[in-house]
């Protein structure tokens, strides 16, 4: 019998990136978009044989004979004003040096954003819906979608998948409302602690570059801040408990009571600040300042509220399925298994994982309904294996 621990954790790549798209003016193609699986500039009626370049005039001449569709359509599409639908009617004598702004924007999204970013859509009002998108591929030039707005006319889109998040607007930081407020089509976000905010949201826990990030939920309707502070504990003694795996000190940790070893192994340089919103049900997230120590956490909080004994997880297996997709076993889940395996084999031969760590782990989900996106469980090996 094996214990397979799927932390769910996301691995970013250094270079991953977040856009916040506007759905077009006055969010004219925020239902499009939920609609078509996809998100676009508004654009109808060209196509782009190649991701677009900024420096490219013939860029230029379609975006000005889109923006002449635009028109046209959104004023009754009277056919004795059709416009020319040859991109070259549309060239200019005076050519500006610098690309107009729209220009960038088009080639953000068209192509800067590569398979796997994140592209967030803002609603109207505050108390609106903010999608997360996630770009399926690259620019794929075949790719083109149909809007309500423009009855046949096919416009040039960018595939995403939608991820299961459900947030409004206000309850983002005022950076982020500000951006998503923004009337630009396309901004990237590049602040690190507004990215750590969005990565909180739309993956739970994750590792961007030298660091991580763990959502950790409060589902119980109703909550008392005493068991909540209790919840809290429980995960800073874990992470100091990472933090003396780390220093090869576990068996000195495992000596001393509980809130005596969280006083002796907690360094709050190890941590960012925490995310909380707590409306029972709500979360709390907190990024951390090593790659491995979110999972590490959140493996922690499932295994001892999975009621599998120290014993059985002395040959846990991690199975990641968030990375399933590459077919590549990170080097952090390699790490995760290997630091589980070391401090199950430390709880096996003493008392307090079955005494002490796991009945706090069962009061957590009494009292607070405290949960992570970690699964565990058991695999029967097959016959004759």
């Amino acid at each position: 019998m094996t214990v397979i621990v799927d932390p769910a954790i996301r691995i970013l790549p250094d270079g991953h990136r977040i856009f916040v798209l506007h759905p077009g003016e006055g969010k004219r193609f925020y239902t499009d978009f939920q609609a078509t699986d996809s998100v676009f500039l508004d654009l109808p009626g060209i196509a782009f044989t190649n991701p677009p370049q900024i420096n490219d005039e013939d860029l230029r001449n379609q975006l000005r004979m889109a923006r002449r569709v635009s028109i046209w359509r959104r004023r009754g599409s009277n056919p004795d004003d059709k416009p020319s639908r040859n991109p070259d009617d549309y060239k200019i004598t005076t050519v500006t040096p610098d690309a107009p702004r729209f220009v960038h924007e088009v080639y953000d999204l068209y192509t800067e954003a590569k398979a796997g970013d994140l592209i967030i859509v803002p609603g109207k009002g505050y108390g609106s819906t903010v999608f997360f998108g996630e770009a399926v591929n690259n620019f794929d030039p075949d790719f083109t979608v149909e809007s309500l707005r423009y009855p046949d006319e096919r416009i040039p889109a960018r595939k995403v998948k939608w991820l299961p998040v459900n947030l409004a607007k206000q309850q983002f930081n005022r950076r982020l409302i500000r951006l998503m407020q923004n009337r630009q089509a396309i901004i990237q976000v590049t602040r690190e602690d507004d990215r750590r905010e969005i990565y909180t949201h739309a993956y739970g826990d994750y590792v961007w570059k030298e660091s991580s990030g763990n959502l950790i939920r409060v589902t119980k309707d109703d909550i008392d801040l005493n068991d909540l502070n209790k919840a809290v504990d429980l995960t800073n003694y874990f992470a100091s408990q990472y933090l003396a795996l780390k220093k090869g000190e576990l068996a000195a940790f495992f000596g001393l009571g509980f809130h005596e070893a969280i006083d002796s192994y907690y360094d709050k340089s190890y941590f960012g600040g925490v995310n909380v919103e707590i409306h029972s049900p709500g979360y709390f997230g907190r990024p951390m300042k090593k790659a491995a120590m979110a999972g590490y956490v959140s493996a922690m909080l499932a295994l001892s509220g999975s009621g599998i004994s120290a014993q059985e997880a002395t040959d846990a297996k991690v199975v990641n399925s968030a990375n399933a997709a590459s077919a590549v076993v990170s080097i952090c889940d390699m790490e995760l298994e290997a630091d589980i395996r070391q401090t199950m084999e430390m709880y096996a031969n003493i008392h307090l994982w079955e005494n002490d760590v796991c009945p706090r782990r069962e009061a957590t989900k009494n009292s607070v309904g405290l949960k992570t996106d970690v699964t565990v469980k058991k695999e029967v090996p097959a016959a004759g294996n």
